[in-house]
């Protein structure tokens, strides 16, 4: 399996049957990217994309960049040529919303969810991830991450690794290990990158919760697990690979937030996902999610975080003072819900999954957040 960060020789585009105007044949599948501030990398993610063995695709980028240089726009204008590459122009949207936008967008029957900082590692990567569909049962698969040098083995505990994969634990807490290396088919989530599910669970459940921005993907993955139907089920595949680039500038910056940033983030998302999907277990155990959102900090700090990660005595220093305020900042920050939600009245949630005919959206939402001129509806890029 090729992991190297290119793939040897230029990429291959397998010859796609020619189809006249009227011919609207479905892709058999959609790849959603968001994209913000990162063309460089954007346009060597879709030269791999360019070079998967499946020919039948398309690949829905919305590109939410406020900087750019001319050559990558140009780059990017080349790559758009090909028929398979749509670019959509957007203002900034949020992880989520970005990938609900790309959704309405997508034309196929299975919807795959890609980051712009992360690459596919071969060229068998959208056969390898496609082929868990052939099973009616299977509603959507989430393959492996690599790290670019990163450890080996990946995790302290590959045993615990592989039993927890993305499984939740009894505060609904997300377990990724997204690096483990043995398929499962007993999964309770997906990862938002390097993921692909089926419209039909669209359908059935609605798309993500925009305004959450970390964990952004859970919302989805906690209303299905209430209509899923005996049988079906999400499958982890760790031979569909993706090779994951950390600190990449760009995106959302979540890694370059300041902890008490982060802490805001993570208190919305406890309060407003994790408090509105399980209600009486988040009020039942409201105690001990307290003491459990430091724990989250903490470990963010120290491991995530680009401020922080390898300043040691800084992290310790920044968690003291942040564990100190803790009880101040909770006060203030649910205070600061309770306004939002008499000014604004109860967050948005995307409970209903709402596609573009014919995936071409209303000239009135194609709109350009750099104020470059673009043409309405589906388009190549602006210049």
């Amino acid at each position: 399996m090729d992991v190297s960060r290119g793939i040897a020789g230029p990429a291959r585009s397998p010859v796609v049957p020619h189809r006249s105007a009227g011919e609207a044949r479905k892709p058999c599948a959609s790849i959603v990217v968001g994209s913000h501030n990162r063309l460089a990398h954007l346009c060597e993610l879709l030269e791999r994309f360019l070079a998967q063995d499946v020919a039948d695709f398309e690949v829905i980028v919305i590109e939410q960049s406020t900087v750019s240089t001319a050559d990558q726009r140009r780059r990017l204008a080349e790559l758009a040529r090909d028929p398979r590459i749509r670019i959509h122009p957007r203002p900034p949207l949020g992880g989520a919303g970005a990938r609900n936008e790309g959704c309405r967008l997508a034309r196929a029957d299975i919807i795959v969810a890609f980051d712009d900082d992360d690459l596919p590692a071969s060229t068998r990567w959208l056969a390898t991830l496609l082929r868990n569909f052939d099973d009616p049962r299977c509603l959507g698969v989430s393959g492996r991450h690599i790290l670019e040098n990163g450890p080996n083995p990946p995790y302290a505990s590959m045993a615990k690794a592989r039993r927890r994969v993305l499984s939740y634990s009894p505060l609904m807490w997300q377990r990724c290990f997204p690096r483990s290396d043995v398929r499962s088919d007993r999964i309770q989530n997906l990862m938002g990158g390097n993921s692909a599910v089926r419209r039909s669970v669209l359908e059935r459940c609605g798309l993500w919760d925009a305004f959450a921005r970390c964990e952004n993907e859970n919302s989805l993955w906690f209303r299905l697990r209430r209509r899923i139907e005996p049988g079906e089920y999400l499958v982890f595949d760790p031979e569909a690979t993706m090779i994951r680039r950390l600190d990449v500038d760009g995106g959302m910056a979540k890694r370059k937030l300041g902890v008490f940033g982060f802490g805001w983030a993570m208190f919305e998302y406890f309060h407003k996902i994790i408090g509105y999907y399980h209600p009486a277990r988040f009020l039942a155990l409201y105690p001990i999610y307290f003491g459990f959102y430091f724990w989250v900090i903490c470990t963010w700090t120290w491991n995530e975080s680009a401020r922080y990660r390898g300043k040691h005595v800084r992290a310790l220093a920044t968690l003291a003072g942040f564990a100190l305020a803790q009880p101040v900042s909770w006060t203030v920050w649910m205070a600061r819900l309770a306004i939002d939600r008499l000014r604004n009245g109860p967050a948005p949630r995307e409970t209903e999954f709402r596609p573009y005919p014919g995936g071409v959206a209303p000239a009135s939402i194609s709109t350009s957040s750099s104020g470059e001129a673009i043409a309405a509806g589906d388009l190549t890029v602006a210049m």
